[in-house]
């Protein structure tokens, strides 16, 4: 086999005919990957040109193969993944191009693979779009998680009119080093771990009852971000929306949280300066967090869900961070900012009892006095009537 070049060029917008042909994709994970066509004739190639891309590709890697030695009517190319990594999970769609000794070009379909992590032996159970891949623990606490899942994506898809044919994958780890493994291998670090446009949500939790536990947080927490990626319809979003949403979805306060909103508050950790990524450092991380939380609580309690899904829907038309604020709650960032922080300050015992009985008071209030001012009125008009 011989590569002419890696080239990254669009191929040409032409209608090239397809073959018929088969498509193997191999590999074993983190060290290489072999791409096999073979034609299902005996037409014989002079030249192919295999073309794979991922989501997050602009434009789809164009690998130039010449036959050589090998047979006429099979191509295979093989890309080190030692030295070219590709992120772990992500869904790998790839084609072939192929021309004749008559100058013919003709096409494979397309097929998508996603590149699982397989040193592992997963396990699959389905639910609706969920598929959850498990590869330790007993089958039930496994069908919980999915249950889980699906309940979770019911509570929080439903309200904003959600559904989704499309498949959404969880990948539950129970051992938290060989999930950084595989991110490693590909040059990464791994964080809380979720790919909204890959569809993917990677799980890291014992497979016991305490794992069960993490996961009642992390299973709406991750699919939260898969649903605002759906419905923003590719537009970004404000970090502070997405990531308080997902933590409102938690279903809980995490007492966390709430500590870091009563520590002073450090520079550049503001609603403002979270329009875009969140600080990455360990100290502002926690803060961030926390306000972004208060922020979707705060218009939650007071807007409901319509007004979260009103904002949502500002954003994915592509209106600024500042300006869906201002438009769709008539106030800044800054303001909902402080409001968001007050609303958390704890209430004198009076102001909560008056609150709640507001309405009875104010019904006393004109009960009571209506009589005086009658008795006033007669009183007035008495004196001014002439003796």
């Amino acid at each position: 086999m011989g590569v002419l070049g890696l080239l990254t060029i669009f191929p040409l917008e032409v209608q090239t005919p397809l073959i018929p042909a088969r498509m193997e994709l191999d590999y074993t994970f983190g060290q290489r990957m072999r791409f096999i066509l073979e034609m299902e004739g005996t037409l014989p190639i002079v030249e192919a040109i295999l073309y794979y891309t991922l989501p997050d590709m602009e434009i789809p890697q164009r690998v130039r193969v010449v036959p050589g030695s090998q047979a006429p009517s099979q191509i295979t190319y093989e890309r080190d993944l030692r030295r070219d990594p590709l992120p772990p999970f992500a869904p790998l769609t790839f084609w072939w191009e192929v021309q004749d000794r008559d100058g013919n070009w003709w096409s494979t379909e397309r097929r998508t693979i996603r590149y699982l992590d397989n040193r592992v032996a997963w396990r699959m159970l389905v639910a609706g779009p969920l598929r959850l891949y498990w590869h330790a623990g007993d089958p039930g606490l496994a069908q919980s998680v999915l249950e889980l899942a699906r309940q979770s994506l019911d509570r929080i898809g439903r309200p904003l009119g959600y559904r989704t044919a499309e498949p959404i994958e969880l990948f539950w780890y129970t051992d938290r080093e060989l999930a950084r493994a595989a991110f490693r291998l590909a040059g990464l670090e791994m964080g809380g771990e979720v790919r909204p446009r890959w569809r993917a949500v990677i799980l890291i939790a014992s497979a016991d009852g305490a794992g069960l536990e993490t996961l009642r947080r992390l299973v709406p927490h991750e699919l939260t971000h898969v649903i605002l990626e759906d419905l923003a319809g590719g537009q970004s979003l404000p970090a502070w929306l997405e990531e308080g949403w997902a933590l409102v979805n938690e279903g809980w306060p995490d007492p966390a949280l709430l500590r870091a909103l009563q520590e002073p508050r450090l520079e550049g950790v503001s609603l403002a300066s979270l329009c875009g990524d969140f600080p990455t450092d360990p100290l502002r991380a926690p803060q961030a967090y926390a306000l972004s939380w208060a922020a979707v609580r705060y218009i939650q309690e007071r807007e409901g869900i319509g007004g979260l899904r009103r904002l949502l829907e500002a954003y994915a038309g592509g209106i600024s961070c500042e300006n869906g604020v201002r438009r769709v709650l008539g106030r800044s960032l800054a303001r909902l900012e402080s409001e968001a922080e007050a609303a958390l300050q704890p209430q004198p015992p009076w102001r909560s009892v008056i609150e709640s009985l507001g309405p009875w008071l104010l019904l006393f209030l004109l009960l009571s006095i209506g009589p005086v001012l009658l008795a006033f009125g007669q009183r007035f008009q008495a004196r001014t009537q002439p003796s």
